[in-house]
């Protein structure tokens, strides 16, 4: 497969990913409609955990090379801020504010990740870059002025939260980009996760102990599915991998698909009408999604 497909096809991958995880707004909303947000936040890192912590000793028992004890410390710092910290601030946050308002306060991350990297020496901020995310920014604010005034209220601690799970994100993706050149995605995202439990668990064991499972609805338990298996799991390792080839800010410009992806579903999930709004945001977005890859 020469450059030129090998390329498109870890694009399509990040589009893939972004997508699943812009569908994860509308999977939140619905498990939090059931269930607290500390205790979503703290199951989700530990069931994630269990699934991966197998699969990285699988792959050990096949010849993969295992972490070594002075690299945790590292893994340690991403799973604590990347996972505690992102998982904690997004469902507290979107707990307390629109889903319309999560995903614009979002599109703050491509911005945070590029500056990072800039600052610890991964990338060049470069014209097209900056204007790529100037004109997915618009589009993504077109996008969120055209939501339908029915939805939820926002909230400033709601959306200070989100600014908390941005930030926290860009961290987990810059320092996650350097760990995969050693290891690849599945020990990173299994360490990662259970340095994330185990940093949540003090602060929401008790809430998890007393909560009464059996009030949870069947769609509650699928949409929480979806968070654990789909969207912290499998979309970790494709993303990741797309990463460790990819430059940083060049797959974290996707994230500006995610109130795109959140808007389409609305329609058939939340029958919110296709407005203009929807059109012309979602144009900008992918404007300036080309315009930051070119960068």
């Amino acid at each position: 497969m020469n450059d030129g497909s090998s390329r498109w096809r870890l694009y399509l991958i990040v589009v893939g990913v972004y997508v699943f995880w812009g569908a994860n707004f509308i999977f939140s909303k619905i498990v939090l409609k059931e269930m607290p947000g500390m205790v979503a936040a703290s199951l989700r890192p530990f069931l994630a955990a269990a699934l991966m912590l197998p699969v990285y000793w699988w792959s050990v028992r096949q010849g993969a090379e295992p972490v070594k004890l002075r690299e945790l410390p590292l893994l340690f710092f991403i799973g604590s801020v990347g996972v505690a910290v992102n998982q904690a601030c997004f469902l507290v946050g979107i707990s307390y504010t629109s889903a319309g308002h999560a995903a614009l306060v979002i599109s703050l991350t491509p911005i945070l990740v590029l500056f990072l990297a800039a600052f610890v020496g991964e990338e060049k901020i470069t014209p097209w870059k900056i204007a790529g995310l100037t004109v997915a920014i618009g589009g993504v604010v077109l996008l969120q002025n055209g939501h339908s005034a029915s939805t939820q209220a926002s909230s400033l601690m709601g959306d200070l939260f989100i600014v908390g799970a941005s930030a926290s994100f860009a961290i987990y993706t810059v320092f996650g980009k350097r760990a995969t050149r050693q290891h690849g995605a599945i020990p990173i995202i299994a360490f990662s996760y259970a340095a994330g439990a185990l940093t949540l668990f003090p602060f929401t064991y008790s809430a998890v102990l007393s909560f009464d499972y059996s009030l949870l609805s069947t769609k509650a338990w699928l949409a929480f599915f979806y968070m654990t298996v789909i969207s912290s799991t499998i979309c970790y390792v494709f993303f990741y991998y797309a990463l460790n080839r990819l430059a940083a800010s060049r797959i974290s410009a996707f994230a500006y698909l995610q109130p795109v992806v959140a808007s389409l579903l609305a329609v058939p999930m939340l029958d919110e009408p296709i407005t203009a709004a929807m059109v012309g945001g979602g144009s900008l977005v992918l404007a300036g999604v080309f315009l930051t890859e070119r960068g």
